[in-house]
């Protein structure tokens, strides 16, 4: 029995407007290697993206920054300019979702001011963790790990929602959490969910 949920943000909850998140990406790399934007640049970039499991958190942590320096420089934008829904029906469902089970999210970025944008109350949510509150970003254990000290449950009682296999499902698998998909398929999460609404149904069945 699934006793608490986890989300995902980026990509699960809302996506990122990508040409502004790319220039962004390019320009924080630029300045921390004091390299020109040049296509070699942006293939080296997209390359380190690949090693570091689509985490862009990742790829700053590994070059000597502190954990949260990819959150500053996405706050530096106003967010209506960065993101959007997945799916305009879901700030409802979340709604529906936390009357049923506790509703808490993990990303590796601050959503103070990105959440109420996309007219998602923070506290809808009982924890909502990110980067500046552990030292290794996602796809690295210790925030799934945190998630569990967090809820104060047994990791199977937890059901941790995101869009991808390696930086969501595989790390939270290792950290004995239960997973589900969102978007697409893969055998290796427990549950995999087609749309938002999808994983109301779901739990309204449990």
């Amino acid at each position: 029995m699934i006793k608490h949920v986890w989300f995902d943000f980026s990509e699960t909850i809302a996506s990122l407007i990508k040409e502004t998140h790319n220039q962004l990406r390019y320009a924080a790399y630029s300045e921390v290697t004091h390299k020109p934007i040049t296509q070699e640049l942006i293939a080296e970039y997209e390359n380190l993206y690949q090693k570091y499991s689509h985490s862009n958190a990742a790829i700053f942590r590994a070059l000597g920054l502190s954990p949260n320096y990819w959150s500053d420089r996405i706050n530096l934008i106003a967010p209506h300019e960065l993101y959007r829904l997945m799916d305009d029906r879901i700030p409802n469902i979340l709604q529906e979702i936390k009357v049923l089970i506790p509703i808490s999210i993990f990303s590796n970025i601050k959503l103070d001011r990105i959440l109420p944008v996309l007219d998602i109350d923070p506290s809808w949510f009982t924890h909502i963790l990110s980067a500046s509150m552990i030292k290794e970003p996602k796809p690295a254990l210790e925030g799934f790990y945190k998630m569990v000290e967090l809820t104060g449950r047994p990791p199977q009682e937890i059901l941790y929602i995101g869009d991808h296999v390696e930086k969501d499902i595989r790390p939270a698998k290792q950290a004995g959490i239960q997973t589900g998909l969102l978007w697409s398929q893969s055998s290796e999460a427990d549950y995999c969910f087609e749309t938002f609404p999808d994983i109301l149904s779901f739990l309204q069945k449990q």
